[in-house]
């Protein structure tokens, strides 16, 4: 059962701006405060490239989880691709799920101003318990919380970095 959960916002920027703030740990994780626990690259650096691997403690609509991931295509300041999977806890992690997860995080330019998206995918197991938990994605209005969640990193870049020119 796959979900896909697409958000854009129209930012005045320019592309290296906009992707040099958002691939900073500090500024993704300050992105989105109440659910963004901290991001870590497994680079030198500190920062996102083809092939890096990354780890991210979060909330989603208040179930608290890990996302362990890589990037699959990076082509600054284009494109990314990541895939990964998140494990969810609740109950004080008696009960855990695991889902596989993905994005593409984009800016292109368009007539109206640059236009940044980031698309998340997730893949419920195609089983019982992927259908248990798909039944209660669905039933806490899960697609809305992950709307919400990404949407609000993108207003947040966007709010930045229009105040900095």
């Amino acid at each position: 059962m796959f979900v896909a959960v697409d958000t854009a916002v129209l930012i005045r920027a320019q592309a290296e701006d906009v992707w040099d703030y958002a691939c900073d740990p500090k500024n993704w994780t300050a992105s989105n405060p109440e659910e963004h626990f901290g991001l870590r690259f497994n680079t030198p650096d500190n920062l996102p490239a083809q092939d890096a691997e990354f780890h991210q403690r979060e909330s989603v609509a208040g179930v608290s989880g890990d996302l362990s991931g890589r990037f699959h295509y990076f082509d600054r300041p284009r494109l990314a691709v990541w895939s990964g999977t998140a494990t969810y806890r609740k109950l004080a992690g008696l009960v855990r799920a695991r889902i596989p997860e993905g994005g593409v995080l984009k800016l292109e330019s368009t007539e109206l101003g640059l236009r940044l998206s980031h698309n998340v995918y997730l893949d419920f197991p195609d089983s019982t318990w992927g259908r248990v938990l798909f039944w209660f994605f669905n039933r806490a209005n899960g697609r809305q919380a992950v709307f919400d969640h990404t949407y609000k990193e993108l207003v947040f870049f966007k709010t930045q970095l229009e105040t900095i020119e």
